[in-house]
């Protein structure tokens, strides 16, 4: 089986690659009990929430990979290329490795009508264990509570922010998503972000309930910025067992420290020693989120802020790194997301908006979007990403030109700018993909 044969075989099981996901965990469990348990052989760490997981999942496996343990990496989506998905110490899965995973699966996942999501986590669990890694960072897909993810006994279990999103499966109110969520705290230790009242409630609660000892963002957990630019944040993190002052990280974004802050108390949780926690941290990297890059004239940014809580801290950033500078937005937005609730926080420094759509068959049409936009604000419109991006840095061109509404639509932006089917890089090498424009 080729890499192409099996990714398509993937991709043609139940919803096909961008459906919601389907709650349940017996078929993942199946899947698992046939490839004899390889999520029993590592250490798993589980990171859940709304937004900021990928981010904290990224830091978190390049300080477990400074510290010289062997890494396992899985998050969704992917931007570029699906094989971004699953890594081991940073590297993608291999075209053959990921083949042959697929046929290890077998007709297996047809048999138990598995969706791409159940038999994409399955082959990177059975991939870790075949690669030997020692610890797996595992990004929640949807929730947490019958999410594919939640498998094993993880020893850490991070809960980023929560808030609105996925209302359709989680629930329609703050307290009924977080409820879902906190069911990835079940052993080990449980980390969480700053939450909103009656979601910090939830997870106390489900903490208490279960016995596993909680520690909170602005409670056993506290970050300070000592500086932010544009080529990084100097941080200083403290936990009831630890205080790190000056930790430099590349990620910028105003809502990346507190990213880090989850970050490091999951690494100390795993006994991560000081100098690897500055090393990880310094060459951690996470594309397409307040992912600034230079450009004739100005800056590009993209950021796949997709839900109204991501569109507000996208417009915090951008203020707090470039003041009123005036932008243009490349927007495109998913049909079951809140397009207005996207918008609006954005529209106050847009300049211009091109208005477009990702190759996402769930994407929503540009001229949808249009009628959300003020009718004194400059739109275009465009079915065409190339095109988008073509505009954008067209006349009357601004000094910030921001790409989001969807990671989607960011990872078509990338895939114009690298050429294929490329993954992007998780560390170190940032900028190998070279400009986008």
């Amino acid at each position: 089986m080729t890499y192409a044969e099996a990714l398509a075989r993937l991709l043609a099981l139940r919803g096909g690659e961008h459906a919601g996901m389907r709650p349940g965990l017996e078929r993942i469990e199946a899947l698992l009990d046939a490839l004899g348990h390889p999520e029993r052989v590592y250490t798993i760490v589980q990171i859940g929430g709304t937004n900021g997981k990928g981010s904290v999942a990224s830091m978190l496996a390049a300080m477990l990979r400074a510290a010289g343990r062997r890494v396992g990496l899985y998050t969704s989506p992917h931007l570029v290329s699906f094989r971004e998905r699953i890594r081991v110490d940073a590297e993608p899965i291999g075209e053959d490795a990921l083949a042959d995973g697929v046929e290890a699966l077998g007709t297996l996942i047809a048999r138990l009508d598995a969706s791409v999501f159940e038999a994409t986590t399955a082959l990177a669990l059975d991939h870790f264990a075949r690669e030997g890694v020692e610890v797996a960072v595992l990004e929640v897909g949807l929730g947490g509570r019958f999410d594919s993810t939640t498998v094993g006994a993880p020893a850490v279990s991070v809960l980023t922010s929560i808030d609105l999103d996925h209302q359709e499966y989680l629930g329609h109110t703050l307290r009924e998503i977080a409820t879902d969520k906190a069911h990835i705290v079940r052993s080990g230790v449980a980390i969480s972000a700053a939450q909103a009242p009656e979601a910090a409630a939830v997870i106390a609660a489900r903490a208490a309930a279960v016995g596993v000892p909680l520690l909170r963002e602005g409670h056993e957990l506290r970050v300070a910025v000592r500086e932010r630019t544009l080529a990084g944040q100097r941080l200083d993190c403290a936990g009831p067992t630890f205080k790190l002052d000056d930790l430099r990280i590349r990620l910028l974004g105003t809502y990346q420290p507190g990213n880090t802050l989850l970050a490091v108390a999951a690494a100390r949780a795993l006994d991560v020693d000081e100098r690897a926690i500055r090393e990880g941290l310094a060459r951690a990297r996470w594309p397409g989120r307040f992912d600034v890059r230079p450009r004739p004239g100005g800056w590009l940014v993209l950021d796949g802020a997709h839900n109204p809580a991501g569109a507000r801290a996208l417009a915090d950033s951008l203020r707090t790194y470039f003041g009123d500078a005036p932008t243009t937005f490349v927007l495109g937005v998913l049909r079951d997301k809140d397009a207005a609730g996207i918008m609006t926080p954005l529209l106050g420094r847009a300049a211009r908006l091109v208005l477009t759509k990702s190759a996402n068959p769930r994407a929503a049409a540009p001229e949808d979007l249009r009628a959300v936009a003020p009718a004194a604000l400059p739109v275009v419109v465009t079915p065409s990403v190339s095109e988008a991006l073509a505009l954008a840095e067209g006349p009357p061109a601004t000094p910030i030109l921001c790409v989001t509404g969807s990671l989607a639509l960011v990872g078509d932006a990338l895939r114009a700018g690298s050429g294929g089917d490329k993954p992007c890089p998780v560390e170190n090498a940032a900028d190998s993909m070279g400009p986008l424009l």
